[in-house]
């Protein structure tokens, strides 16, 4: 049962905050928080690439900041603002011995955390995603200015509350010339913006209009320093044009003053894990951006589930020997956090640029992934049934791939990934 916002206003108005969670829900959060009554100390990640950093002008802690803080401020609040591993953070804090402290859960006054993934197409063909992946043809297309329009009005009138809306999914907004429009559209309703791209875009004027509108949260994906690594796996793109923008990002930011968070997210592989993430690294420390390591997956949903079954094309199987941790020891690796729910599929709404729903955001065109074909004509309860029912969602939590896609025990995957002979392509 989702509480009412206006509960979660009363109960931290005038109190010290802080917002466990300086991503995008709890960007989001602070967007939604400034037009009341609140204090809001700063952040608290234990994401070790946040450390000390600015976000929306608030200092991220770490959770081992928390002691002091509850000591300076004996009605502090913390409000867990993330859109998954909500259940990790609250047992954290508890081991912290902090059980005293007064703790909301943001998903308890929210209903559903929206995605709109404005293109349907990308101008990169990665091996681990799916425009690398599907063979044949499929839908692409951008969504129009109308319909992204009757989109966010629908979602503002299906919630009580709407604090930030990602635009992004499978596509590359960057490609959409409406991209400003649509972050101005978001912002007038003060709604926080969250983008993703690959950044091997040569489009100065529409990089410049975005970053002088301050999206709050901009993720770069990429997967090397050097050309070759680089190439490989983000197939079809330009590390060099890459690495210019990203000076060019620093560039505008300071223009304008744009309080946008830059967070590089570099995907490991067997083959650029050594000094391509050392240059990266000193890269991002230089512009004072914060670069983020995640292991890469096989994606879509769909197509893993297909190689856990001994149904792999050449393409995947190729792609899992590139791989630091396999699908299997990764399965493995989070077997411990198994669970018969799944957060992407229970607070989690993702409307496709034609308004087709999919069930979740890791799943792409396959048969029986959509659960509505046009999200403006059905309500949250239609969605919400409708993947209750979808025969996919069974046998991913039977193969336990949301703590997968989730990255649970983060420790093992380092691990693993240590036993592994690297190549380091330059």
């Amino acid at each position: 049962m989702i509480k009412p916002a206006s509960s979660l206003l009363n109960k931290i108005a005038n109190r010290p905050i802080i917002i466990w969670g300086a991503r995008m829900t709890g960007m989001g959060l602070t967007r939604l928080l400034s037009s009341h009554t609140c204090k809001i100390l700063g952040f608290v990640d234990s994401d070790v690439s946040l450390k000390d950093k600015e976000v929306c002008g608030l200092k991220v802690y770490s959770p081992a900041s928390l002691t002091h803080l509850a000591e300076q401020f004996p009605d502090l609040v913390i409000v867990i603002a993330v859109s998954i591993k909500e259940q990790e953070i609250q047992h954290q804090i508890v081991d912290m011995g902090l059980s005293q402290l007064d703790v909301e859960v943001y998903s308890d006054y929210c209903e559903s955390f929206y995605t709109v993934d404005i293109m349907g197409s990308c101008n990169l063909k990665c091996p681990s995603c799916a425009h690398g992946a599907v063979t044949g043809k499929y839908s692409q297309g951008r969504m129009s200015e109308k319909n992204f329009k009757s989109v966010i009005d629908k979602i503002i009138n299906d919630n009580e509350v709407v604090s930030h809306v990602s635009l992004y999914s499978w596509g590359e907004p960057f490609m959409h010339k409406h991209l400003p429009d649509f972050i101005r559209y978001l912002h007038e309703h003060n709604i926080a913006v969250a983008l993703s791209s690959n950044l091997s875009i040569d489009n100065d004027e529409l990089l410049s209009e975005v970053i002088r509108l301050s999206p709050e949260y901009l993720k770069v994906s990429l997967s090397g320093f050097f050309p070759k690594a680089y190439n490989r796996t983000h197939t079809g793109g330009d590390i060099n044009l890459v690495k210019s923008n990203l000076y060019r990002l620093k560039y505008l930011i300071d223009k304008f003053k744009s309080k946008t968070y830059v967070d590089v997210n570099y995907h490991l592989y067997k083959d650029n894990n050594g000094q391509n993430v050392k240059l990266m690294q000193a890269l991002c420390d230089e512009l004072g951006f914060s670069m983020s390591k995640t292991y890469s997956l096989i994606m879509p949903l769909e197509r893993c589930m297909s190689h856990l079954e001994g149904k792999s094309d050449e393409k995947t199987k190729a792609l899992d020997k590139s791989l630091l941790v396999s699908v299997e020891e990764g399965v493995e690796a989070t077997k411990a956090f198994r669970s018969s729910s799944c957060p992407f599929r229970e607070n989690q709404i993702n409307v496709n640029w034609d308004l087709s729903v999919p069930v979740c955001c890791t799943v792409f065109d396959a048969p029986g992934t959509t659960v509505a074909s046009n999200f403006l004509n059905v309500t949250t309860e239609d969605i919400n049934n409708a993947k209750r029912k979808a025969s996919i969602c069974s046998k991913c939590i039977k193969y336990g791939l949301p703590a997968y896609n989730m990255g649970f025990n983060r420790q093992r995957w380092d691990e693993i990934a240590n036993t592994k002979i690297s190549l380091d392509l330059q």
